[in-house]
């Protein structure tokens, strides 16, 4: 590929460029990439946007009709379509002003808001916006995503990101800058990639995590911190243009850290459950005790895109297991879901047909009725109950006491809850935490309902063996 960009493009790569695609394009001895997804981050003003040009014209001019079979399919997306639209303009005019290249293409189309350059051969380069329906139905070679920062939610993520797994030599590049709270995806994904590390086990991984960035905490002023950051420094930028950056953003050093050092911010305030408390219980093994009862809870997102049902339940050492066991789009979907795991009579099942709902003014609270209706015992979570079990839950998780699944939805929910308070009553708030709060939220209530005290059925004198009966 650097050849290609070389004698062919005439734009030589930067020395950090070419080893990154040394090694972020590494193949197996099948001749497949080693790695499935590629993320790669750096801070601005690189040469990120010049290195993904590159490797879309590789891909789809020299690659992919070598080595796949079939004509190449490209797929790129960003933020807005604008934003896609801006990186497949830049490769038309870079392809457009190659005769080698030229010679090879049909027209390009420019039509009903869609983009699609092809070839002679068949391969093609499309772009989408970042909508959880783009690329649904299409089968993609090499998925681009830019600015992956950006990706607020996993609906947009899951929905193109299946498109790569068909084909044998498919991949998936991702380029971004250094995010904060809401960028869940990146978050995630680069927080997987540590955890890889720091068990010094990469055996068998598939995620390429590639980072140039400043260390965190370092001083704004510090130089070898600007150059770990900006692997462009001394060739395309300079120490000079850095500097002048830093004075510009004096009133924004969050901007400055995010933007040209590629450190994590978190430009919010800080979240309801303390910073680490969730990842520092995370047991890859964990699940309810045999026989265990199992309380399981649904909540729903303030604007109702999507529902999410969390269950909870005691381990054999006392801890209590919480874990997201359905979430999906809408609500339409939540009561055939739980009919058909309703328990049979006489039949042993996981759930006991108990349902934890929010009892009054929350987006799950308007499918009470209808879930009593198809036979669900609903449970009404409610007035005081709502701030205790917040609390009881906070204070289990900060202990120790909880336990979960590596599950990145429920994840990226806890990291991003916001609380509300009334009085001294604190619950968490729905419309204005990070992302999408009501993963969080069930699993507050699943909890609440497994660890409230149950009633003893009252027991009548009369059944007491030592008692006697004297009729006068």
């Amino acid at each position: 590929m650097c050849d290609f960009a070389e004698r062919v493009l005439k734009t030589p790569m930067l020395p950090w460029q070419r080893w990154f695609l040394v090694h972020a394009l590494e193949l197996n001895e099948d001749g497949s990439f080693r790695f499935k997804t590629v993320l790669l981050l750096v801070a601005r003003q690189n040469g990120k946007t010049h290195l993904a040009r590159v490797l879309l014209l590789w891909r789809l001019f020299v690659d992919g009709p070598k080595r796949n079979g079939h004509p190449p399919r490209i797929l790129g997306a960003a933020q807005t379509l604008s934003d896609a639209e801006d990186t497949w303009d830049e490769v038309l005019d870079l392809a457009e002003s190659r005769p080698a290249l030229k010679k090879r293409m049909l027209r390009p189309e420019r039509r009903n808001g869609k983009r699609t350059i092809r070839l002679k051969s068949g391969a093609r380069y499309v772009v989408r916006p970042l909508k959880r329906e783009a690329g649904r139905g299409q089968t993609i070679d090499l998925l681009f995503l830019d600015e992956l920062r950006e990706h607020r939610s996993w609906e947009a993520w899951d929905a193109m990101s299946s498109t790569t797994l068909v084909p044998a030599r498919s991949q998936i590049v991702a380029a971004s800058n250094a995010g904060d709270a809401r960028s869940v995806v990146l978050r995630e994904l680069r927080d997987g990639c540590i955890r890889a590390l720091g068990d010094d086990d990469t055996t068998g991984e598939r995620v390429g995590l590639f980072e140039w960035s400043a260390p965190e905490g370092c001083d704004l002023n510090d130089r070898e911190a600007w150059a770990q950051a900006n692997p462009a420094l001394g060739h395309t930028l300079t120490v000079d243009d850095l500097a002048a950056k830093l004075q510009e953003k004096r009133s924004n050093t969050a901007g400055f850290r995010t933007e040209n050092l590629c450190q994590w911010v978190t430009v919010l305030e800080p979240g309801y459950f303390p910073e680490g408390a969730w990842p520092a219980s995370l047991d890859s093994q964990s699940r309810p005790a045999e026989g265990a009862r199992l309380s399981l809870a649904l909540d729903v997102s303030w604007d109702r895109a999507r529902s999410h049902l969390v269950v909870c339940g005691q381990r054999a050492d006392g801890r209590w297991h919480v874990e997201l066991v359905a979430s999906r789009p809408g609500t339409e979907w939540v009561i055939p879901w739980l009919v058909e795991r309703l328990p049979v009579e006489g039949g042993a099942g996981w759930w006991d047909g108990r349902l934890v709902v929010q009892a009054r003014g929350a987006p799950a609270s308007a499918l009470k009725d209808d879930l009593t209706a198809a036979g669900v015992e609903v449970i009404e979570w409610g007035g005081p109950e709502l701030s205790a079990g917040t609390g009881r839950f906070y204070d289990a998780l900060v202990q120790g006491r909880i336990t979960h699944l590596s599950q990145p939805v429920l994840a990226a929910s806890v990291r991003g809850a916001k609380d509300k308070a009334s009085g001294d009553a604190t619950w968490i708030d729905r419309r204005n935490s990070v992302g999408d709060a009501s993963p969080s939220i069930a699993a507050v209530a699943a909890f609440w309902d497994a660890t409230r005290p149950t009633e003893d059925a009252p027991t009548s004198v009369y059944d007491n063996e030592d008692f006697e009966l004297l009729v006068l």
